[in-house]
């Protein structure tokens, strides 16, 4: 079982979604914190569930998102340090 910290999610996200994120001639190493994956066109609203989904089975927690901002759920950092912070196993 992975740990659940900030870089481990984040690790976890550009992963799972470097090919479109590599199509927009982006590089991972350098994506900042506050970018959206859906605002980008990489995930869409169906999208965001299977990325909450993805997140829960591949670090083996639950997650509660009504203490986050609905901003936040789609942005790299601020989604990855929630769940390193508020994972629940």
């Amino acid at each position: 079982m992975k740990d659940v910290t900030q870089d481990n999610v984040r690790d976890f996200l550009l992963t799972r979604y470097s090919e479109p994120i590599k199509g927009m001639r982006v590089n991972l190493a350098e994506l900042p914190d506050d970018f959206d994956l859906f605002l980008a066109g990489v995930i869409d609203s169906l999208g965001i569930l299977e990325m909450i989904s993805a997140i829960e089975h591949e670090f083996q927690i639950q997650l509660d998102l009504g203490l986050l901002d609905a901003e936040d759920i789609t942005r790299i950092g601020p989604l990855a340090r929630y769940t390193a912070e508020n994972a629940k196993r």
